[in-house]
């Protein structure tokens, strides 16, 4: 028997609320405190898709010369702001050595772990209708200009079967019949019939807190200005008020660092902003997420129109933005659907947590074990919520995580 608790979970995203739903499942007395609208951050902006042993670790063997190449192009989908730059190093520094063969490997490894069931646990928390309405399980394509795979996808391509992750190699003709309106241009790809996408990334949000809130969980709406750790548990400090409780989950983001800094940890977070724009009426052009490997940004048919996610901008997360990277995107686009029409779009720009090997932190603080970290997803907040949500139910009633927690400790 789960020794009930009440739990405040900071930050209102996917992971966030997945946290909320499960601790909620098990007993728990929970609330979100969350300063703006839930789900309406980086998992608002995200490229909806859920990954099945399709992601990768951003930093890989090589990813020097491509970081460099990406760098230095002015069109290309990374942006360093010189302002930055200071603390930005030290997390390049691990960056790099997080590409390092046997580290890349490790992290694959986990990501797989963490990632590969979240459909079937999405489902058990959502139900299946609604998980029939918001999921669409019809796998994911990567797509290539050039005709031959080079050293790294055969290395890729061993691992992904050393975890028995089911992808299909495809041929330029092939891609044409899975996804016809593609540019003629793409050579060859990959399919991954175990990925999928959502509908919209914050009707999935929505959907969770929803379930949340008929077992009881409560949405405090306010800001997080300090974490005040007891012998008898933790008071936060938010811009409404004290609020006591035996346990805190911070995800938060972007924020989470700061949070975790005053507690005297530093995470390793970079402050990733990534870009979208969404093309009312495109969702036709295509049936599934289609990544472009090589320039780094995936189109994805949702509700509201087609989605194209890229960009990497390393800068300060209130930084204006910049315009420019909605015209790479444009661009982007038209690249890959030759025949789209662009007329009016929406964009957006979000801060994602990032970690240097990709990997999330998950647990608890190592001098108040009240306190646990579940932030740094990255790009990859869909697929790795709910397993990240059931490892923190498993260390709040301290059994062992059904997954080892090892790789995503803080570090």
């Amino acid at each position: 028997m789960v020794e009930q608790r009440t739990i405040a979970v900071i930050g209102g995203g996917v992971v966030g609320v997945s946290c909320a739903l499960m601790l909620a499942r098990e007993g728990h007395r929970v609330t979100v405190v969350e300063e703006g609208d839930v789900g309406h951050g980086c998992s608002w902006g995200n490229g909806a898709q859920y990954n099945a042993g399709s992601a990768l670790p951003m930093a890989h063997p090589g990813v020097v010369w491509r970081a460099l190449r990406w760098f230095t192009d002015a069109n290309g989908p990374v942006r360093l702001a010189p302002r930055e730059l200071p603390r930005t190093l030290p997390w390049l520094v691990r960056f790099v050595r997080a590409g390092r063969p046997q580290a890349w490997e490790a992290a694959y490894a986990a990501l797989h772990a963490l990632n590969q069931q979240c459909a079937d646990l999405y489902r058990g928390m959502l139900g299946d209708a609604e998980w029939k309405r918001l999921f669409r399980p019809s796998g994911a394509l990567h797509v290539w200009r050039d005709v031959s795979p080079g050293a790294l996808d055969e290395q890729v391509d061993s691992q992904r079967t050393k975890h028995r992750v089911a992808f299909e190699k495809l041929n330029a003709e092939q891609l044409r019949e899975l996804e016809p309106a593609i540019s003629r241009d793409y050579k060859r790809g990959v399919y991954f019939p175990g990925s999928g996408h959502v509908t919209s990334p914050p009707a999935l949000v929505q959907g969770l807190m929803e379930r949340a809130a008929a077992l009881g969980v409560l949405l405090r709406t306010a800001r997080v200005e300090a974490i005040e750790p007891g012998t008898e548990g933790v008071t936060l400090q938010t811009s409404t008020g004290p609020y006591r409780c035996n346990a805190v989950i911070i995800s938060a983001g972007i924020a989470s660092r700061d949070l975790a800094r005053s507690l005297g940890i530093s995470l390793p977070l970079a402050s990733e902003r990534g870009y979208h724009i969404t093309i009312p009426g495109g969702s036709s052009a295509l049936s599934r997420p289609v990544t472009d490997a090589a320039s780094a940004f995936v189109a994805t048919p949702l509700d509201e129109g087609l989605r194209i996610v890229g960009i990497a901008e390393f800068d300060t997360p209130d930084a204006p933005r910049d315009p420019n990277q909605n015209k790479k995107l444009q661009a982007y686009a038209r690249a890959m659907l030759p025949d789209i029409s662009i007329g009016r779009v929406t964009d957006w720009m979000g801060v994602r947590p990032s970690t240097p090997d990709s990997l999330p932190i998950i647990g608890a603080h190592p001098k108040h074990p009240a306190i646990f970290f579940a932030t740094g997803h990255g790009h990859m907040g869909i697929s790795g919520a709910p397993m990240t949500a059931a490892i923190i139910c498993d260390l709040i009633a301290g059994r062992a995580p059904r997954i080892s927690g090892v790789p995503y400790r803080l570090r």
